[in-house]
């Protein structure tokens, strides 16, 4: 989950640069639309594999990526990749919530402290950039805020499907439905596509293979034997990983409580995993 994390970190950046030269529901089908069928590759061999639980688990996992992701994007086009990954942190931790009525998964009162470490230094962290006016909260963050929300969903999906599915067929079901569901909102991806520049094509692919295939598939083995609250919390070090990548790739600027917020996060994290880590080791 950790792996999964940090590649999903860097896609706030290449997110964002990309929507210079692709709006965003067109670059949300695109990379979805490959990403399938790179998924569908891989889980041809174990097709038998595909139960109506399987697909059941496939079909709302796809319907919440696709608009977890197309929320997301439409927020990138006015709000920072750093913001971005921070108020999709703090929307993620809500997973925690939903799966206590929905999974009966109540969280337990480590997780319940972890889980306020991580969502105080994600309101840091969501606290404009560096020469800001002051704390901002547009019509950017709340598509984003949205967007964080029906992640928080798809979590508690797949923690409901994915103990008893084959990952590979689960990945390719929720990618599959995920491309359908855009379809008919792609327009013209085609000329879109055609007029991209060699640096496009390389955020591009990035976003389709960490992004769009290993993290998910990363993520769906994580959730085989972990709760949906501890994914939750995981999820919540994904805005360091973007800190880090916005402050050496992305050419963005952050205030001091920033790092404060990346602390507090890691310490939730920490203080959560440890005692997990403990007694796998006993």
């Amino acid at each position: 989950m950790v792996a999964a994390t940090l590649l999903w970190g860097g896609t706030f950046v290449a997110i964002r640069d990309t929507l210079q030269a692709i709006p965003p529901l067109e670059l949300v089908f695109g990379r979805f639309a490959v990403a399938s069928v790179l998924l569908v590759l891989l889980a041809l061999p174990r097709r038998r594999s595909l139960t109506r639980e399987t697909l059941t688990g496939g079909v709302l996992a796809g319907l919440c990526f696709a608009g977890g992701f197309l929320a997301q994007a439409v927020g990138l086009t006015t709000t920072s990749a750093g913001s971005s990954a921070f108020l999709t942190c703090a929307g993620t931790l809500f997973a925690a919530f939903f799966a206590w009525p929905l999974l009966r998964q109540r969280p337990s009162g480590v997780l319940l402290q972890g889980l306020a470490a991580a969502l105080a230094g994600s309101a840091l962290l969501s606290i404009g950039a560096v020469g800001a006016p002051g704390p901002r909260f547009g019509p950017g963050e709340a598509w984003t805020l949205l967007g964080a929300a029906i992640f928080g969903l798809q979590i508690v999906v797949l923690a409901r499907f994915a103990p008893t599915a084959d990952g590979r067929v689960l990945a390719a079901v929720q990618a599959v439905v995920c491309t359908l569901v855009l379809l008919p909102f792609a327009g013209a991806t085609g000329a879109v596509f055609a007029s991209l520049r060699g640096a496009d094509w390389l955020r591009f692919a990035y976003l389709v293979a960490a992004g769009s295939v290993v993290a998910p598939l990363l993520q769906i083995a994580a959730q085989r034997e972990l709760s949906a609250g501890r994914v939750a919390l995981l999820f919540a070090l994904e805005p360091v990983f973007a800190l880090g990548f916005a402050l050496s790739l992305g050419g963005e600027s952050f205030a001091a409580r920033w790092w404060l917020g990346a602390a507090l996060i890691l310490g939730g994290v920490v203080r959560v995993e440890w005692p997990a880590a403990l007694r796998a080791r006993a």
